[in-house]
């Protein structure tokens, strides 16, 4: 087990060295320096997810492109959090993915939704988030998988979505959460698999394929079982209540 941490950390170190499209690096600096609006502010520090998602509604008037800004405005202020306020991150986090998890905003916002998905998933790879909340944890995991497979907000920067399935898939790995939720890892194997046959992705990136594969590969036999076996316990996405969601969440965040 400690050696496959390991591998796949090397893993992550190694695509985190891939340069990222400039349009996610300027989404980045813009929302390390945005000031979130009082009330918003405030919701974050208390870790209320639905004043926060009601926060953004407002502000973003109905514009899908300022939802997404404001999104990852959001998850940006709650990595600062993780170290004093774990759960309040992990909130904050999940509010987030919620608002990005709207195909609305994630067509006018890819680069700011992208921003959103790849800050989650460090607030997630976190020990103390997973101890705190390893049930929230491990559903916003899965939901944050499927976002950054949504080939408009892959096409964004498609070194940047590979590094973030890299770290949702170690997240994924985790012990304690996977003690709490079985299928975490057959869940996101199964969204990562799918992802590698993408034929608008393998588009976007040549070697989308292969450095799925790659990350795949980091989880040893059981991984390589399900991709050849099928992901035993894995979501149905026909069924998948995160699908339900996401269909409910197809209009505009007003």
């Amino acid at each position: 087990m400690v050696m496959r941490v390991l591998r796949h950390s090397a893993l992550v170190a190694f695509l985190a060295s891939a340069t990222f499209g400039s349009s996610v690096s300027v989404v980045l600096a813009q929302t390390a320096q945005i000031q979130l609006p009082p009330a918003l502010q405030a919701s974050v520090q208390s870790g209320n997810a639905q004043a926060i998602q009601q926060a953004i509604m407002t502000l973003s008037a109905g514009n899908p492109t300022q939802a997404a800004n404001l999104a990852a405005a959001v998850v940006a202020r709650a990595e600062q959090l993780l170290a004093t306020n774990p759960q309040a991150a992990v909130a904050a986090a999940g509010a987030a993915l919620d608002v990005v998890a709207a195909l609305p905003v994630q067509t006018a916002g890819p680069q700011a939704t992208l921003t959103t998905v790849t800050t989650a998933a460090r607030i997630f790879a976190a020990p103390q988030a997973q101890q705190v909340a390893p049930q929230e944890v491990a559903q916003n995991t899965v939901k944050a998988t499927q976002i950054v497979a949504n080939p408009t907000v892959y096409s964004a920067s498609p070194q940047a979505a590979i590094q973030a399935m890299s770290a949702l898939y170690g997240v994924a790995q985790s012990a304690v959460l996977l003690a709490n939720v079985p299928n975490l890892q057959a869940n996101v194997v199964q969204l990562l698999s799918t992802a590698s046959q993408s034929n608008a992705l393998n588009s976007a990136n040549a070697a989308n394929n292969a450095q799925i594969q790659q990350i795949l590969a980091q989880g040893g036999d059981d991984v390589r079982r399900n991709l050849n076996d099928g992901a035993t316990g894995a979501i149905n996405p026909s069924e998948s209540p995160l699908r339900i969601e996401t269909e409910r969440n197809q209009a505009s965040p007003t």
